[in-house]
């Protein structure tokens, strides 16, 4: 099972790792609150990536590029996977 680090407000990645456990997911974040002093820990928090993605995470309504129609996709989609961002059509 991989464990993920997620904004509470936002459900937004800490940053794309996974980590294997979860006490290995509580030291990245250690980690990462150790280097930037104005991150909050009560801002953050683990789950495991499958519950992450079925009960978590937040879906944003954004519009494809070449048809105009809108559509719902998730919060952590990479640009390059959207059909709102030109990276997509370019491809």
């Amino acid at each position: 099972m991989a464990y993920v680090i997620y904004n509470v407000n936002t459900t937004r990645f800490l940053n794309r790792n996974t980590y294997a456990t979860e006490s290995a997911a509580k030291a990245g974040l250690t980690r990462a609150l150790k280097a930037d002093n104005t991150m909050i820990r009560s801002d953050y928090g683990i789950a495991a990536s499958v519950d992450f993605h079925n009960d978590i995470e937040k879906k944003v309504t954004r519009t494809n590029m070449m048809s105009g129609i809108a559509y719902q996709e998730r919060i952590n989609t990479p640009v390059h996977c959207s059909p709102a961002s030109e990276s997509y059509w370019s491809m």
